[in-house]
């Protein structure tokens, strides 16, 4: 934590901070089972494009993405943890941008 303004915080450090507990914390381990390594992977996909994306091409890749997961997980009958963990993270961090990305998953 900093004593800096919060309003001077970035997408790319709370996507850095959210990687950082996810791999590092005390309180649940990361044991690389399915649903952490979609979650690893997601964060690791967003670290890199929040550095050079602009706000409205991060958004715009991610709904999509998001809008692809959700296709593959209706068509297969077993629950991937792994894509769910994946899409999830995914909205999560785009709940972040614009609460309207919890609803608006259709990537348009």
């Amino acid at each position: 934590m900093s004593d800096s303004p919060a309003s001077g915080i970035t997408l790319h450090q709370i996507i850095e901070r959210k990687l950082s507990f996810l791999l590092n914390n005390d309180i649940c381990p990361w044991d690389g089972d399915k649903s952490d390594l979609g979650e690893r992977d997601a964060l690791q996909q967003m670290l890199s494009d929040s550095i050079s994306f602009s706000e409205k091409l991060f958004e715009a890749k991610y709904l999509a993405e998001v809008a692809r997961l959700s296709k593959r997980i209706e068509m297969k009958e077993d629950n991937d943890d792994y894509y769910e963990s994946f899409s999830n993270t995914i909205v999560s961090v785009l709940a972040l941008i614009n609460p309207i990305n919890i609803y608006d998953l259709g990537g348009e």
